[in-house]
């Protein structure tokens, strides 16, 4: 009798404790994070995970150089007993962003991860661009100088250390006289100057001023296609906000075409009877050998006057925000010079493929890369002409330039 009273009681309290416990104890886990991710070889990793955000980043830092079509992913630990669509160790080319989904252990409850991989240790300036330090530009390792024997051109840099800043200063040989100076001297540069003078040279007398990133291959054979003896561009992997510098602008008033011919208000050929200047930056991804993508860009056009040549302070700083992927038909409208290929096809690359001691220049097809590519180039360009390629343009069209800097 005694164990069937003890029997009883504990079947009752079985039962009491039993309905006191809640349901959702055992219920599965809705987290779908990635809480551990590294790439052989990199730098650091930082994870990124917003509250109340489907999406999840995953940013890795690795040595400028590494081949980023080839890693291998090293480590990789979610949220207890979440599940990923793919195998993540299996991923290569992380050229652009990787991206997959994570789902929690409860099957509902998903978020797509990305990660993208960049050159932690590549610089987020580009040396140089405060125009301060010059050193005498050499071709094939020979100062370039004019006729005189006495003027030099002179590049950004300091002759040792990698600058990505070039000009046309061995083609000016030919026209008698160098476009892009340090100012007001070499010894104690504060700024660029670009300037579109008319020259002695035979067969075009308008030569404009242009200060860019990338390398100028002089072909005294291309000498009637500029594009064609520029390999822009240089290497670069980050996303600025924008891009801001100083500058003063002054167009000539007489707009002229590489004959030196005036170009009338009603041109019949529909050519520009004022002059512009042109300064643009393009984020591209060349992770294709056939089109280079834009990423992003920034630009500004103008034939209005900027600031004053009256004293060496007459400098207006200005910041272009950078349009990320395809612009909007509204800016494109506004700005038609934004446009792939520029408004007259102005706006070219070519790219310089190594053949003996020569190039291959091969036209590069551009298009709108998305807004969540990868950068890999940048081209940076001043121009005191914005037709200056295609030698049209007004003497005495002047811009000056100094402080470029990308702001994050």
């Amino acid at each position: 009798m005694k164990r069937a009273v003890y029997f009883f009681f504990f079947a009752v309290s079985f039962l009491i404790i039993s309905s006191c416990i809640d349901d959702t104890y055992y219920e599965e886990s809705k987290n779908c994070e990635i809480l551990e991710l590294s790439i052989k070889g990199q730098i650091n990793s930082n994870i990124v995970s917003v509250a109340n955000s489907d999406t999840g980043w995953v940013y890795v830092s690795v040595n400028v150089g590494t081949d980023l079509s080839n890693l291998e992913v090293n480590t990789v630990r979610l949220s207890s007993l979440a599940k990923c669509e793919t195998n993540i160790y299996a991923f290569r080319n992380f050229v652009n962003d990787v991206c997959f989904k994570i789902t929690a252990e409860n099957d509902k409850i998903s978020k797509i991860w990305c990660v993208r991989v960049l050159y932690g240790n590549a610089p987020k300036q580009l040396p140089f661009s405060n125009m301060k330090q010059w050193t005498v530009a050499k071709y094939d390792n020979i100062p370039v100088c004019l006729s005189d024997g006495v003027t030099y051109a002179y590049f950004p840099g300091n002759g040792t250390d990698f600058s990505p800043w070039q000009h046309a200063a061995k083609a000016n040989e030919l026209t008698g006289s160098f476009n892009v100076n340090p100012k007001p001297s070499a010894s104690n540069a504060n700024y660029a100057s670009m300037e579109t003078k008319l020259s002695g040279f035979a067969s075009y007398k308008l030569v404009s001023g242009a200060i860019y990133t990338g390398i100028f291959r002089f072909n005294l054979a291309e000498t009637s296609t500029p594009r064609k003896m520029i390999d822009m561009g240089t290497p670069f992997f980050y996303k600025p906000q924008s891009v801001k510098f100083k500058i003063r602008y002054k167009a000539g008033e007489v707009m002229k075409d590489g004959r030196g011919d005036n170009i009338e208000e009603n041109d019949s050929q529909g050519r520009p009877n004022k002059d512009s200047c042109d300064v643009y930056v393009l984020l591209q991804n060349r992770s294709s050998n056939d089109i280079w993508y834009r990423v992003g860009c920034a630009w500004l056009r103008t034939g209005e006057d900027i600031g004053s040549f009256e004293d060496e302070n007459g400098f207006v700083e200005i910041t272009l925000p950078i349009i990320y992927g395809k612009p909007s038909e509204y800016e494109l409208n506004s700005k038609p010079y934004m446009a792939i290929g520029g408004i007259r096809g102005e706006v070219v690359f070519y790219r310089f493929e190594p053949n003996g001691n020569d190039f291959n220049k091969l036209l590069v097809q551009e298009d709108y890369g998305n807004a969540e590519m990868n950068v890999d180039h940048v081209i940076v360009t001043f121009s005191s002409s914005a037709y200056g390629d295609m030698f049209w343009g007004a003497p005495g069209s002047r811009l000056d330039v100094k402080d470029i800097e990308f702001v994050y």
